[in-house]
């Protein structure tokens, strides 16, 4: 079987400056996320095997009109089943929750055109 990767976009709900929010981040997923500025926007990335972990900052360095109102923790997932993803999910959802992490709601990335959206929110 062809291995597949997917994103899951989640938006993060702290209104806090990106450099007290990623030591936060990493406690939840405990894991060091080293960040630097790519093309405007501060970007922390970490490996934690089965997937990686970003979290892409809310400001953008080049103007205040590239500017999100929030920041972004982006999941990438290289996987071979669904259920995979599914297992991931909940082990995500239970960091965040466990280090009271707010975020409003995620959703996965398709693989193929026919695939439906897949949205999860907080317990």
């Amino acid at each position: 079987m062809l291995m597949k990767t997917k994103f899951l976009n989640i938006v993060l709900l702290e209104d806090l400056p990106f450099e007290e929010l990623v030591p936060r981040v990493e406690k939840a997923f405990n894991t060091p996320l080293p960040y630097e500025n790519k093309k405007g926007r501060y970007i922390a990335a970490g490996d934690m095997g089965d997937y990686k972990v970003s979290v892409i900052d809310r400001k953008d360095d080049l103007g205040d009109v590239l500017s999100d109102d929030f920041h972004v923790l982006t999941i990438s997932v290289n996987f071979e089943d669904t259920i995979d993803l599914e297992k991931i999910e909940s082990e995500i959802k239970s960091k965040l929750e466990k280090e009271n992490v707010k975020w409003e709601s995620g959703i996965w990335s398709k693989t193929t055109a026919d695939e439906v959206y897949r949205k999860i929110y907080p317990e």
